[in-house]
This record gives C-alpha cells, structure tokens and sequence, in this order.
C-alpha cells in the first residue's frame, strides 16, 4: 500500500522526522509529498479484522531526535488503512462449444452423443469449434447434426424433441419449438438423414424477439436396439395423445432403449447478412421512385384539367 502526505500539511516538522511503525522503513520526497509504500507484511503494518473486513494498518509519527529513544513532546500520528472484504463476488463467462455427452447404462454400456453445426446440407465440414459463437444471417439455412456411438452394434438413434431457448437452458420459461414428439414443428425444417446412428436437419436461422441475441438448440434423445418394433425409435412420429404401446414397459425392462437424455449446442449469433441489407435499400429505393412517379402522375394530371378549364372557359 502507498500513502502520500502534503509537506504543506506539517508545516514546522522536517521531512526526516517522519517515520512509519517501523523505523528501519524510510519515507521519500518529491518536493511536495511525502511518500511512503509498502508491503501488506511490513514497516509494522498490522492486521486487524472486523466482520466483514481485513483491515491493514500503519501510522506515520513525528520524533525530534531520530536516533533518540524516548521523548517528552506529543508526537504527530498519520494514520492509515487498506480495507479488504472478507467476501466477494467474481464471475466468469466464456461460451466453449461442447464436447461430446458421454453416458453409461444396462444394456448399451458407454455411449455418447455428438451435436454440431455444419457450413452445408452435404455436412461435409463442420463449424470449427474456436469460431463460437456461430454467426448465421437470419433466415439462412443452418445445418445440424447429432450423431451417436456405442459399444454395442446395431442401434437406431431418435430425436424425440428440439426446442430453442434464448439462455444455455432448456427449461427456461422462453423457448420455441422445433420438434416435439418426434415430428417437425418448425415449417423450414428439412430432414436429411433420421434412420440410423445420426440425425441431420436444416432450418432457416431466425432470432427471438426481444433483447435477445444469441439462440441455442437443445435436443431430446434416445438410442434404441435396431429391428425392434416396440421401441419409441421404431415408433417414429407420434402425436403426445396417442397412447403408447402396451408391452412398451416390458421391452424397457429388458434394455431396448435407454431413457432420454438431453444435449445442447450454441451459441447462434444472428446477424443480418449484407445481402439483406442491399434488398432492404433496394427496397426502399423503389418505394422512394414510385411515390416520386405517383407524384409527378397526379401532377400532370392536376396541369391537364387546368388546360381543359380554360379551354372550356374560352369556348363560352
């Protein structure tokens, strides 16, 4: 800690009879300050606590003789403080892409589930993970897909539900649906792969209205046993009244599918693409050249009719 005393402020007192708790620590000068810094563990400082705080202390004194041991004048005390809270609060916010799920259960072993963007519906090159958050024009096709591994051969991955929430939180209380039982919600939704071990959508970008920017996709899903009809994968599209099948707990027991299990990916960054804005220019540049024409119709039309009257008022 420093401390820095006006020499105005002690007038009548020589700078060299200044001294901290500590004598063998010296105090500096530059002309108008004297200045003294230190160390939290040094020239005397002491600790003291209360509640809440750290309090650290020194004091600068007066002595007449600095080499004298004791004195019969009363000293002049600086004193001084650094206050640290005993508690405090710290965040840090970073938006890492994620990882692979990985899950363990009877009957599947170790299995995991892979979400990521791709640049294409031939989604041959994925978004590279240190570009998050991922930003995408508004209503420009963004590209998904979720993709399963286990131990075990033959599974079938289902995608019983997708939803789009503004926050990393699947249950916030804001949120749009994209598919839910099994079947699209969303009407820009294009399937491209549904049997098997991935799952490869496209929808058209889109952002929630509000003070929102960012958008992140969260899915529920499951891994079933291929071939098996009694399976929620094998039941595909279904709508939530229907009832489910009635050997359905049965076939649960025996491992055919594991339960659900949700994963997310995002941030999408909506932004609003170049090409968007030229249309919008153009746009307004139309509008501007046919209010302009319409103007200069209803004029002419206006000198037309003046002629006409005059015309008509000569003839009489």
């Amino acid at each position: 800690m420093t401390v820095e005393v006006k020499i105005s402020s002690i007038v009548g007192l020589h700078e060299d009879h200044l001294r901290l708790n500590d004598p063998s620590c010296t105090l500096m000068s530059n002309g108008t300050h004297v200045i003294g810094s230190m160390s939290l563990n040094s020239c005397g400082t002491q600790l003291e606590e209360d509640a809440e705080n750290l309090i650290f202390k020194n004091e600068i004194t007066t002595v007449e003789d600095p080499t004298a041991v004791i004195t019969r004048r009363h000293e002049v005390e600086i004193g001084f403080s650094c206050v640290y809270p005993k508690t405090g609060r710290v965040s840090l916010e970073f938006r890492a892409h994620k990882v692979p799920y990985v899950f363990t259960e009877r009957g599947f072993g170790k299995f995991t589930y892979q979400f990521e963007f791709y640049h294409s519906s031939q989604f041959s090159q994925m978004v590279d993970p240190s570009t998050y958050p991922v930003e995408v024009p508004l209503k420009e096709m963004i590209y998904m897909e979720i993709e399963s591994s286990s131990s075990i051969p033959n599974t079938v991955l289902f995608v019983e539900s997708c939803r789009a929430t503004p926050i990393d939180d699947p249950s916030y209380h804001l949120y749009y649906r994209i598919i839910e039982n099994g079947c699209t919600i969303d009407d820009t939704v294009v399937v491209y792969a549904a049997n098997g071990p991935e799952y490869k959508i496209g929808m058209e970008a889109f952002k929630f209205i509000g003070n929102y920017e960012e958008v992140f996709i969260s899915c529920s899903v499951i891994l079933c046993k291929a071939g098996d009809p009694s399976t929620r994968c094998a039941q595909g599209c279904s709508n939530s009244t229907a009832a489910p099948a009635v050997h359905h707990h049965r076939r649960r027991s025996v491992a055919l599918q594991t339960a659900s299990h949700y994963i997310s990916q995002g941030p999408l960054r909506l932004k609003r693409s170049s090409e968007s804005a030229d249309t919008a220019r153009s746009d307004l540049s139309s509008t501007s050249l046919n209010m302009n024409l319409v103007f200069i119709a209803g004029t002419l039309l206006a000198l037309v009719a003046m002629v006409c009257g005059v015309v008509i008022f000569k003839s009489k």
